[in-house]
């Protein structure tokens, strides 16, 4: 019984040892916390964004109807009261003239109020077509808005499990998914790209790179990575102007190249060496 409790002991101390030595191997972070930061203030913005449309939709709804009320009341009594003056000058006036047919004036008047009525109505009738369209297009965006929430959360969670998912196959069937939701997604584009070119499909992973660059010629890790496709390819006058664009975008890669393993090999090429040197100088001044 001691024995194996002895042996027990032993293979928790070495299964320990695994668990802190595969820690310490660990070359890069699992999660990006700026990705994440930048994703949850996004949802934060739309959620916001759509909150205060719907507030103001009611006000505006609300207020729309006490106006077009207080418009109709007013016009209404408006017009009765000016007929009242229009059909006491005109009987003075035709009293004056010697005109006593009445069923003339009551039949002229009435052809007026008819004919300014069916005016008034045509306007506010034209007002509130106007007023429901406008509604109509605020409630379709309140319902996009609300959709493209959705996508972003659906987006975000599949970026974590990208994070945390560790065979190559698994990231870009998760990679897929995105850009099945978002087909202009350059970080996606571009990290498949990279995942791809861990299969040894350099011609595929240039294919995505080049897609990536397409959509957005400022992003600066397409660049980088176009570039470790093009050394894999051979060609590396190509590889060597692709990495001076992606150090023209962001300077900060001049210390990741200085440490990528993949660019081990013509570290002593004179075109990269220079390269190297330009931006080490820019950023020390």
């Amino acid at each position: 019984m001691c024995f194996a409790q002895e042996t027990k002991q032993l293979d928790k101390q070495e299964a320990d040892k695994k668990v802190e030595k595969g820690i310490n191997s660990l070359e890069k972070q699992l999660y990006h916390p700026f990705v994440e930061n930048y994703i949850l203030n996004e949802i934060k913005t739309l959620r916001d964004e759509n909150r205060d449309l719907k507030i103001e939709l009611h006000k505006t709804l609300a207020k729309k109807e006490v106006e077009i009320s207080n418009n109709v009341i007013n016009y209404a009594t408006s017009t009765l009261n000016n007929m009242f003056y229009i059909i006491a000058a005109a009987s003075s006036f035709l009293v004056l003239m010697g005109w006593n047919s009445i069923k003339d004036i009551n039949k002229k008047v009435k052809n007026d109020i008819d004919e300014k009525i069916s005016k008034t109505i045509s306007d506010y009738e034209k007002r509130l077509n106007l007023f429901e369209e406008d509604l109509e297009k605020r409630s379709k965006q309140v319902v996009q808005n609300q959709k493209n929430i959705e996508k972003t959360n659906t987006i975000y969670s599949l970026w974590m499990r990208a994070s945390k998912e560790s065979t190559t196959l698994g990231k870009i069937e998760i990679y897929d998914e995105i850009l099945n939701l978002s087909p202009d997604d350059v970080e996606a584009l571009t990290y498949k790209a990279e995942a791809v070119l861990k299969l040894d499909e350099a011609n595929w992973a240039l294919s995505l790179a080049n897609q990536a660059i397409k959509i957005d010629d400022e992003f600066s890790n397409a660049f980088y990575q176009r570039a470790k496709i093009l050394y894999d390819l051979g060609q590396i006058d190509s590889c060597i102007e692709d990495l001076e664009k992606a150090l023209e975008l962001n300077e900060q890669y001049v210390e990741k190249l200085k440490k990528d393993k993949f660019f081990f090999e013509i570290l002593e090429d004179e075109r990269f060496s220079k390269l190297i040197e330009k931006y080490t100088a820019e950023e020390v001044v």
